[in-house]
């Protein structure tokens, strides 16, 4: 047995044994081992767990259909499969909260993917090496001329980057530098174990092979993230999803229709070029693309992209 792979097993053994946890299952390659590790710690040492999978309602198709083979491959193993259903959907709560989700303003994921297991010990698939993938992603905060000591401060520190033009970007990352494996969520009274913290991405390849752990088949696509279509932290990778998932992309634009009815029902004001739900929708792909602009199909036609008219 490989050494990082008994480390997860006593630390799941240790922290869960007596009482069992719940298995966060986000349909990604991170959580598929997490299952596979639990797996073995059940039959080592009689770990109990059940399994939970919170559904966004903006998942690929491609993950549904995955998560729902999971459930029945688990449930086949007498292991408790769970496929929590949010009280709203996403385009739900782009109209309730009057704005699009982005990365300073994530309401999505406190209302779709946090929202269960209050007060259980919950176990997830963060590691650290994750933070180090996603380096080449815009941060949660920019500073354009930061005080020269706080670039002092940062230095070193991977939870920064400076940008070609002396700013910093400072991140947001879920699994960043600082995730311990044991940690305490104030807000969900959750205890929160991650076991597979410091296993880095060629061993994880590895163990996925050596293991034969079957994966979502979006890995198998080429695909390296599984997550939320659309999901404002994949950055420029979102017009790849829309350009696969081309009604996810009208499901966003009529959301911001609705948004924009909404925000006027309650009398604010709107941002300059908020005036339809295709103008918000280029806004928060930060499409810098003017209207009018022409394009061609595959039989040289001739349109107009980016209009009201290109919709129907």
């Amino acid at each position: 047995m490989e050494k990082q792979e008994k480390n997860a097993i006593e630390i799941l053994n240790l922290l869960c044994g007596n009482n069992g946890c719940t298995i966060a299952d986000s349909g990604g390659k991170d959580s598929s081992v997490l299952k596979h590790i639990a797996t073995k710690a059940h039959e080592m040492y009689g770990l109990p767990f059940s399994i939970r999978h919170n559904h966004t309602t903006v998942d690929a198709p491609e993950t549904v259909y995955f998560v729902r083979n999971e459930k029945k491959k688990y449930e086949g193993m007498g292991i408790v499969y769970e496929i929590s259903f949010p009280k709203e959907t996403m385009w739900q709560l782009i109209v309730r909260h009057c704005t699009p989700p982005t990365r300073l303003i994530r309401y999505c994921c406190a209302d779709l993917k946090e929202n269960t297991g209050f007060g259980e010990k919950l176990v997830t698939g963060v590691r650290k090496a994750e933070s180090r993938n996603r380096k080449d992603n815009q941060g949660i905060v920019t500073f354009t001329k930061p005080k020269k000591r706080l670039k002092k401060e940062i230095e070193g520190n991977e939870d920064f980057r400076e940008t070609d033009k002396g700013g910093v970007i400072v991140y947001n990352l879920d699994n960043d530098e600082n995730r311990r494996i044991v940690e305490s969520c104030y807000r969900t009274h959750k205890t929160l174990i991650n076991p597979l913290l410091d296993w880095d991405d060629d061993f994880l390849w590895w163990y996925i092979e050596h293991e034969n752990i079957t994966l979502n088949p979006l890995y198998g696509c080429g695909q390296c993230r599984v997550g939320c279509v659309g999901c404002p932290m994949a950055g420029n990778k979102r017009w790849d999803e829309f350009e696969h998932y081309p009604k996810y992309k009208m499901a966003y634009i009529r959301a911001f229709d609705r948004m924009l009815i909404e925000r006027t029902r309650r009398g604010l004001e709107n941002k300059i070029g908020w005036e339809t739900g295709l103008k918000v929708f280029k806004w928060w792909m930060e499409d810098k693309n003017i209207d009018g602009q022409l394009s061609f199909d595959m039989d040289g036609k001739i349109y107009e992209e980016y209009t009201e008219e290109w919709l129907k």
